[in-house]
């Protein structure tokens, strides 16, 4: 199911580029801003205006839920009324998940803002007052209020995304090989990077972790005890999760159960190309690089 996101605030507070950061930040998204639809010359606002907008919202927005392609829909608008937001939400007939955020922004901070935007010629002079105004009306929403005074916009949809993500992402450990993390590897590790030998003996004395997101696998990895201590392998990514922090979420979940097991140290072997990955993750090479089929890898260590 979509998770429909609607994001509001007065004129200035940021929504706009907010959501276009996001689109970097989640998968699978889409993203509406209210005033493509509104976007007229000469501007004209009467009740039929009004209703074409509102319709239009609505029409673009079903498109987007009922296609079932995208895991996040985007919406953003200065949605000043509570019923505004009902209104748009009643004339949706597929089922969705939804959050609400709305941006506030300090009566100095907000006016700096509009004055740039003043200066750049992008906004008319008039702006600040009607800005000041709708500004006093997002204080019962029902909404999860961000306060941007001191925010830039990078740093707030930063802070949106760890809120979703956080609730997105979960892992489990399974004693057996699970379908879901066989699927995984095939695709990453196979038809993506193009070895052969994917599975062997290991597999068998091995846990193996899953990482979901919104319930559907994400990523996997394995860990297993030898002689060396603990040895954590096989970590793959499906590509549309990446970029999302998923894999750090990931090890970090191996790692505590490797913890919970009275592991102190885990080793990896880790492709070349991915060790600076590993570094941020807290591990550091020990050996010389080696080859395992054509590709070089070298061993990293981390004491938990």
């Amino acid at each position: 199911m979509t998770r429909l996101i609607f994001i509001n605030g007065t004129m200035g507070a940021g929504k706009t580029a907010v959501c276009r950061l996001l689109q970097n930040k989640l998968p699978a998204n889409v993203f509406l801003d209210g005033d493509d639809v509104w976007n007229m010359r000469p501007f004209t606002v009467n009740g039929a205006t009004k209703e074409m907008v509102l319709s239009n919202i609505g029409a673009v927005l079903e498109n987007f839920l009922a296609i079932g392609q995208f895991d996040n829909a985007l919406f953003c608008w200065v949605m000043h009324e509570r019923e505004i937001v009902d209104d748009i939400l009643s004339r949706l007939k597929t089922p969705f998940d939804f959050r609400f955020f709305t941006l506030t922004c300090e009566k100095a901070a907000l006016r700096a803002r509009l004055e740039k935007d003043i200066a750049a010629g992008t906004r008319t002079r008039g702006i600040i007052a009607r800005s000041a105004e709708r500004a006093e009306h997002y204080r019962n929403m029902g909404s999860e209020i961000i306060d941007t005074t001191h925010l830039t916009a990078e740093e707030t949809a930063a802070q949106i995304a760890a809120k979703l993500l956080n609730e997105d992402f979960t892992a489990k450990a399974f004693a057996a090989l699970p379908a879901e993390a066989k699927v995984i590897r095939e695709e990453v590790f196979v038809r993506e990077q193009g070895f052969c030998e994917e599975f062997d003996e290991r597999d068998k004395k091995s846990r193996h972790v899953v990482l979901y997101y919104r319930q559907n696998p994400a990523g996997t990895c394995r860990f297993f005890a030898d002689e060396g201590g603990w040895h954590i392998g096989r970590v793959a990514l499906l590509q549309k999760y990446r970029g999302l922090h998923a894999g750090e979420r990931l090890m970090r979940f191996a790692e505590e159960q490797v913890r919970a097991a009275g592991g102190r140290q885990i080793s990896l072997d880790a492709q070349v190309r991915a060790a600076g990955f590993y570094e941020k993750c807290g591990y550091s090479p020990a050996g010389e690089i080696f080859e395992e089929e054509g590709c070089p890898h070298k061993r990293m260590i981390k004491k938990l």
